[in-house]
């Protein structure tokens, strides 16, 4: 198939953010599994929120890569690739999944730092993290059901009934994903900023201790949220203004889609910079570094 300059460079640009993806939360997945003992509420929402951004680049490989080099079937067949494969549908589940799972880690912080004897139950956890993610499934069906194959185009569209029906529905998608949890949890960590600021250590060094540690969390994740914020912030923009933007949602898909995967990338990053425990537990997992640390 003949590609463009400009797409090869855009493909080109979304693998490399997609080999960082899959490395650095893959990493992130396998830290908190190996660490048994870390898995409190925080860490099993950061885990799934990793599970959420690697499934981010495995399901947007087919419809941002594959779909330059590989022609996309017609019929029935294409029409199934295309709501579960090349259409990147399932992708979009999977950014869904993490921007719940954020404004979750938000409100987890905000229990654990406003009203530290009030947090969010233990028990509750094992039931939050699969409503999240059905509320992501519940909110791509629609896309779902409107994906299939163009025969001229040989590429995956969806076939909204009219112009007002697709509005609307990307519209609601990028306020229930994007404006929502942005307003959510600048609200939160607002909050919580505020709480750190006017806080009075006790005179107890292990209490400090604590409290220390779960300042550190807390300003790693206000890290977090503040890259969701400024990838998500541009798509949201350019979808509200879309009936006056040339190309209108062909504009604005590609810089949705490259928000997702940058916000997704950048995650594991902020891990590492901000989590020194965090690094140390990434050494622990490879024996040779470990081997090393022995020997020297």
């Amino acid at each position: 198939m003949a590609i463009s300059t400009g797409s090869f460079v855009y493909a080109v640009f979304l693998a490399v953010m997609i080999c960082f993806n899959i490395a650095g939360n893959s990493l992130v997945c396998l830290v908190i599994w190996k660490k048994k003992e870390r898995k409190n509420l925080i860490n099993r929402l950061l885990f799934h929120l990793a599970i959420a951004d690697l499934l981010v680049a495995a399901f947007f490989i087919p419809p941002c890569i594959l779909r330059h080099f590989i022609g996309q079937p017609t019929g029935f067949t294409g029409d199934l690739l295309c709501k579960f494969i090349t259409g990147g549908n399932l992708g979009w589940v999977a950014a869904s999944a993490s921007s719940f799972l954020l404004v979750a880690v938000a409100f987890e912080r905000h229990s654990a730092t406003v009203h530290p004897l009030l947090s969010l139950s233990q028990s509750r956890s094992p039931r939050l993290v699969p409503i999240l993610w059905m509320l992501a499934i519940l909110m791509a069906i629609p896309s779902l059901v409107v994906s299939v194959g163009d025969v001229e185009s040989q590429m995956c569209v969806n076939n909204f009934p009219d112009y007002s029906t697709m509005r609307a529905y990307y519209l609601a998608w990028s306020f229930v994903n994007s404006l929502l949890p942005i307003s959510i949890m600048g609200y939160l960590y607002t909050r919580i900023i505020m709480c750190l600021r006017s806080r009075v250590l006790v005179t107890s060094s292990a209490s400090q201790t604590v409290s220390r540690s779960r300042d550190k969390v807390t300003r790693m994740l206000i890290s977090v949220s503040v890259i969701f914020i400024s990838c998500w912030t541009p798509p949201v923009v350019l979808c509200v203004l879309s009936p006056m933007i040339p190309g209108g949602y062909a504009t604005v898909y590609p810089v949705a889609t490259a928000s997702a995967l940058l916000n997704s990338c950048l995650n594991p990053l902020v891990y590492s910079f901000h989590s020194q425990q965090f690094r140390k537990n990434v050494a622990s997992v490879f024996p040779c570094s470990n081997n090393k640390q022995t020997t020297t």
